[in-house]
């Protein structure tokens, strides 16, 4: 499960399942395999109850387990959410999708130097990337070693 959840990116995420059917169904098909096309999916008011409380089961069993803090985390995530753009959506749904493919130390060195550059200028960003991509592997284990990830949050 997500270390960080976030109202919206739960959401989005019990729904790729039902996007990705959406988009197989909508792509044409070669003329040799041309299957049936499936209903398009309804919009959630066209939705039974069933399927909105299948949807939102997981969410609100993360919420009621959640203490204050998380909760007001999930909340401001889900609201950041809903203020991106398609675009910016999409490119955080790549960024998640990499860094779960990601092994433990990869991970670890992300949230190293995500620490490390939240507060950096663009500028200062840039060259700390171009420093990372000339880093040996041991000198990447070395930095993270002494600039460790902030403390995750709970």
């Amino acid at each position: 499960m997500l270390r960080y959840p976030s109202l919206p990116l739960l959401i989005a995420l019990t729904l790729l399942p039902a996007a990705s059917a959406l988009a197989q169904a909508t792509a044409p098909a070669p003329a040799a395999r041309q299957a049936p096309a499936a209903a398009p999916l309804p919009n959630w008011e066209q939705l039974s109850p069933a399927q909105r409380e299948a949807l939102l089961a997981p969410l609100r069993d993360r919420w009621n387990g959640a203490d204050p803090a998380q909760r007001q985390r999930m909340l401001s995530h889900g609201q950041r959410w809903q203020s991106m753009s398609p675009e910016e959506r999409d490119k955080a749904r790549r960024g998640l999708r990499r860094f779960e493919h990601m092994s433990p130390e990869q991970r670890e060195q992300a949230r190293a130097l995500f620490g490390q550059m939240r507060d950096l200028s663009p500028a200062q960003r840039d060259a700390m990337r171009e420093r990372w991509s000339q880093m040996t592997a041991d000198e990447r284990r070395e930095w993270v070693r002494d600039n460790p990830p902030p403390a995750k949050p709970r």
